[in-house]
């Protein structure tokens, strides 16, 4: 009998041994695996920082490789611009007449650029396209207003483009403009709109990686520089001549004259 409970007291310390033997094991394991875990995690972070880093990188020198060729571009072109100041006198009553009818000045009281226009890496699908207008930063509920007389000829509640809410406005002499990522819209379409008018509210619908609004505008259905519109006003209405250079500014400003004295 003595020997018998010396064999069981044996095997269950053997027992007790052995299971704590795997018990700390197991905890080691499980630290082990957490610890693991969160480098994997820490690199994870580091690594997408990493890429987002290099996608602004590539961003700013794309915005770079776009200025420099605007530059080069107008020093071209200046001299076929400078007929513009010869030819067309302009008081400060067409001035006024132009800049109600073709998109001039910020459709927010506050601007504020946090991408331009040019091609980009875009910030959803990590490829490189061109960004059709530009970004300007406003919080969710901000104020839009319509940047020149026009017509309204869409209002999305959903954009199938990704563009969210949004709202097109037709303007005189071939030119539109569209607001993307809306929160709200006050318009319909068919309705006649004033420059200055308040046309909805900003957001964060549709493809879109913050609160923002997305600006276009087009001249003939071809995509243009909108900040070279969203900074003219009188103060600074003769730079748009050799700013934008894809249009006729001559034959468009005597156009615009011609049909403000019919009226």
């Amino acid at each position: 009998m003595e020997i018998t409970s010396i064999l069981n007291k044996k095997n269950i310390l053997i027992f007790l041994i052995i299971f704590c033997i795997l018990g700390g094991y197991i905890v080691y394991l499980n630290i082990y695996i957490y610890t693991l875990k969160d480098t994997i995690e820490s690199k994870d972070e580091l690594y997408k920082i990493q890429i987002n880093n290099r996608i602004n990188e590539i961003n700013l020198l794309n915005d770079q490789l776009v200025d420099l060729q605007k530059i080069l571009d107008i020093g071209l072109d200046l001299s076929k611009n400078d007929n513009i100041y010869l030819n067309t006198k302009l008081d400060e009553k067409d001035k006024k007449f132009i800049l109600s009818s073709i998109p001039s000045g910020s459709p927010l009281e506050k601007t504020f650029i946090t991408s331009k226009y040019g091609y980009r890496i875009h910030p959803i699908s990590k490829t490189r396209k061109l960004h059709t207008g530009i970004d300007l930063k406003a919080k969710i509920g901000t104020n839009i207003y319509s940047p020149a007389d026009g017509i309204v000829i869409k209002a999305r509640s959903f954009d199938p483009g990704g563009y969210g809410k949004m709202i097109v406005i037709a303007h005189n002499y071939g030119f539109t403009t569209l607001y993307g990522h809306m929160s709200d819209l006050y318009v319909q379409v068919g309705q006649v709109v004033k420059k200055g008018s308040l046309i909805g509210l900003t957001g964060n619908t549709g493809q879109s990686n913050g609160p923002h609004l997305h600006y276009e505008v087009k001249f003939a259905r071809k995509y243009i520089e909108p900040l070279d519109f969203v900074y003219w006003n009188k103060k600074t209405f003769n730079t748009i001549f050799t700013k934008e250079l894809s249009l006729d500014w001559e034959k468009l400003i005597l156009l615009i004259k011609e049909r403000k004295n019919e009226l």
